[in-house]
């Protein structure tokens, strides 16, 4: 059995030595260049002080309380992004992000985001430095923010303050959006796969229980990905990248600007032999958008998204498998129960058309109408799944006054309605797949329907009250018939009428208050909710087909208290403390059906409790331009308060008290941090990073765990603008070393029944060993 190890404290303690020792090295070896490098010195020390120059006009501007011009407008219930200054040759330097304003999804219009939250974003050189395989490359880097592989190339789980950590399948309790459109569907699941990295301008990531601003599920928060715009691109962008285990990535970038219209196309394929046998994949994916500017007043926005997956399935590890070979197939690896003969793979197909208007009504007053038609097409060995859905949100933003003191308003109306039509077959192990006997066929809808609105009060010329709510009804309605099945034939057994209402509710309240221009402070009481999905009410405590009629929707409540602060040029600081209070928090729990097939029930926990601190930070010395040391830590302790687990084995379902035990799939610590250096002068930079990821339970029971371990990964990239040719503007190429000491671990593991025998329990799926990658990006006209 695996448990906490003390030696993992040890090594935390020696990475963050040599880690924070490395500054202090490579600044020496640095300031031997400075005579030399006068000019970029003098070029980097004007751009921080053009760049604090224009945060004291910001500011003044804010203080003298004046309505917006015609063109500026209130901050957008939705999530907007970070706006980083861009310069080509090297990395832009990090602002303080709440400080700075936004700019608008579909304009180029100042905007502010909502007050009182502990918001964190990436730079566009987390991507594009790196080889871009999937978003935990850039995520990682986000305190509180965790992410474990799944099957697939960029299929990950994320978790946000620990929701989101504890579901077998895509992403749960954490919604996405990207550009504005929703990337989560009405039954809250989200996929990571749809997201391609070299796409990505920045990612935004809003921590905390977050439903009075986004709704149904947003327990954990909401994270937000900005794709590159056309003047960004300002041409044509190919990119080629290779590696380790087969790896092959092309993709290509075409965007312009133009008077009144900003066009943007990507389009990716990636492909890999697989780190493990039968793991082999394949994904295409394209991204259009355009921003048209109808006239002075109004905007469009259109956006369409395509991903298609081919993925082979090695299935996941016992503990003795783990420690025996890694590497080996999940299972029992013979003739009949293997993943290869039944030939266990994803071919899935996911398609987002949606648009987002927004009008400038008056000065004070702004009006955004989004809507978007979303389809998952899922094909398994065992099922298929189709799930057409549409979503739509209004916002209604005005800035006023009360009183005398500057009040920002928003109202916001919201609908989703989705549908399902699948069913579930015995495999024939023909390695092809063939569907057998039909084992359960299901035909349901949800609706989701609500309003929301939020009031920010500067009540004082550094304090800032904000208060919000969201009212919330959601319906599940349709038919499940289940199967009696044999090897040959099914027989049918009950047919369910599934007809579930959910109201709910999310206040939030917080108060901000700056004292100075680089110093934020914060306090937030917030609540999110999240009702089961179509899945959870559809199957049975034992993972087969079934009914589960008792599973309750989801609350927790958030409260935090946080700081941000540029103390001084050099230096960035964020320290957050939060305590989550869940009321019949959803567990979702992997059992195993077959040797190399596991399904997965989920369950209410009446009370649990997560409480932690999160810790960001981000030094550029003067006395090395270019040189920059961040990091994101994360601490965070979780138990039952009360919970009696229950599970069902040989039509017996078992009941066992978990209260005290600590709440599975959560690390207790996660440490990463990056020293990259960037020599502007002449395009060079490299960067070293260290992740630290604390072992954790994987069963309620508290008794298998996964193992802590560390990992290294070091870059070297090189940026040449070419001055003297009419196609190519610029090269950019890397190499990069990930996993350097080739550590064994798991990256991940997932949530485990109880029913099962420990030393049963499929739960660990290992990590990429040593690996290297390789990839140019040529620019042209």
């Amino acid at each position: 059995m695996w448990t906490r190890q003390y030696s993992s404290h040890i090594q935390f303690i020696v990475l963050f030595t040599i880690i924070a020792a490395l500054p202090l090295s490579v600044s020496q070896a640095v300031a031997q260049e400075e005579a030399a490098a006068g000019a970029v010195v003098e070029t980097s020390a004007r751009e921080r002080d053009l760049r604090d120059q224009l945060q004291n006009i910001l500011h003044e501007l804010e203080e003298l309380h004046q309505a917006p011009a015609a063109g500026a407008t209130a901050v957008p219930v939705q999530p907007s992004v970070v706006q980083e200054p861009s310069s080509e040759g090297k990395a832009a330097e990090a602002v303080p992000q709440f400080e700075l304003a936004d700019v608008s999804i579909i304009s180029d219009r100042v905007v502010k985001r909502p007050e009182g939250i502990a918001l964190s974003a990436t730079p566009r050189s987390e991507t594009e430095s790196q080889p871009t395989r999937n978003m935990r490359e850039s995520l990682e880097s986000i305190p509180g923010v965790i992410l474990r592989q799944r099957n697939g190339p960029r299929d990950f789980q994320v978790s946000i303050r620990g929701s989101g950590s504890k579901n077998g399948f895509g992403v749960r309790d954490v919604k996405f959006y990207e550009d504005g459109i929703g990337q989560t569907q009405s039954d809250g699941l989200s996929r990571l796969d749809i997201h391609d990295p070299w796409f990505m301008e920045s990612t935004e990531v809003v921590r905390g229980a977050s439903s009075s601003l986004y709704g149904n599920y947003a327990l954990g928060g909401a994270v937000h990905f900005k794709t590159r715009r056309g003047k960004d691109i300002n041409g044509v962008e190919t990119f080629v990248t290779g590696g380790s285990y087969g790896y092959q990535k092309y993709a290509v970038a075409i965007g312009k600007e133009y008077t009144n219209l900003d066009a943007s196309l990507f389009a990716s394929y990636a492909r890999e032999d697989g780190f493990l046998p039968h793991s082999e994949y394949d994904t295409a994916t394209i991204n259009l958008n355009l921003r048209f500017k109808i006239d002075d007043k109004q905007n469009f926005y259109f956006k369409a998204i395509n991903n298609d997956l081919d993925a082979r399935s090695p299935g996941r590890l016992t503990q003795r498998q783990f420690d025996q070979n890694e590497r080996q197939l999940g299972g029992i690896t013979n003739a009949t129960t293997n993943p290869e003969t039944l030939h266990s793979k994803r071919r899935d197909r996911r398609t987002i058309v949606g648009g987002l208007y927004e009008r400038q009504i008056n000065a004070n007053t702004l009006l955004q109408i989004e809507g978007d038609y979303d389809v998952k097409d899922i094909n398994q060995p065992v099922s298929t799944n189709i799930n057409p859905n549409f979503k739509h949100y209004s916002n209604l933003i005005h800035d006023g006054e009360l009183m005398g003191m500057p009040l920002r308003s928003t109202v916001g109306f919201f609908f989703d309605y989705m549908e399902q039509e699948g069913g579930s077959y015995r495999n024939l192990n023909d390695r092809t797949a063939t569907f057998g006997p039909l084992q359960q066929q299901t035909r349901l809808t949800q609706k989701n329907i609500g309003a929301r609105f939020r009031e920010e009060l500067q009540f004082a010329p550094k304090w800032i009250a904000a208060a919000g709510f969201n009212y919330e009804n959601s319906r599940i309605s349709g038919i499940v018939t289940n199967y009696t099945t044999t090897a040959t034939t099914s027989t049918f057994a009950s047919r369910v009428a599934v007809d579930k209402t959910y109201d709910n509710f999310a206040p939030e309240v917080s108060l901000t208050f700056k004292p100075t221009q680089d110093t934020r402070i914060w306090t937030r009481a917030s609540t999110g909710y999240a009702i089961p999905g179509l899945g959870n009410l559809t199957t049975a405590l034992d993972g087969n087909p079934g009914f589960n009629p008792d599973l309750k929707p989801q609350k927790n409540l958030n409260i935090e208290l946080g700081t941000n602060s540029w103390l001084s040029k050099q230096f960035n600081i964020e320290l957050v403390g939060f305590w989550i209070f869940f009321k019949d928090e959803i567990i979702n729990q992997s059992v195993p059906l077959s040797a190399v097939t596991n399904g997965s029930f989920a369950t209410n926990a009446d009370e649990s409790q997560y409480r932690g601190i999160e810790l960001a930070w981000k030094y550029l010395p003067d006395v090395a331009p270019g040189l920059s040391w961040s990091g994101a830590f994360t601490h965070m302790e979780s138990k039952y308060v009360k919970f009696t687990d229950q599970f069902s084995a040989g039509g017996v379902i078992t009941r066992i008290n978990q209260a005290g035990h600590q709440i599975p799939a959560v690390e207790k610590n996660v440490l990463n941090s990056k020293i990259a250096y960037n020599h502007a002068g002449s395009g060079v930079g490299a960067w070293v990073e260290g992740t630290w990821a604390d072992s954790f339970f994987i069963n309620n029971n508290n008794t298998l765990g996964s193992p802590s371990y560390i990992l290294m990964n070091t870059n070297l990239n090189y940026t040449y603008p070419v001055r003297n040719s009419r196609f190519i503007k610029f090269v950019k190429a890397y190499v990069e070393l990930d996993n350097i000491f080739d550590k064994k671990y798991a990256a991940s593991g997932t949530v485990v029944a109880d029913s099962t025998a420990d030393a049963n329990k499929q739960a660990f799926l290992p990590g990429y060993g040593r690996s290297v990658y390789v990839g140019v990006t040529l620019g042209f006209f």
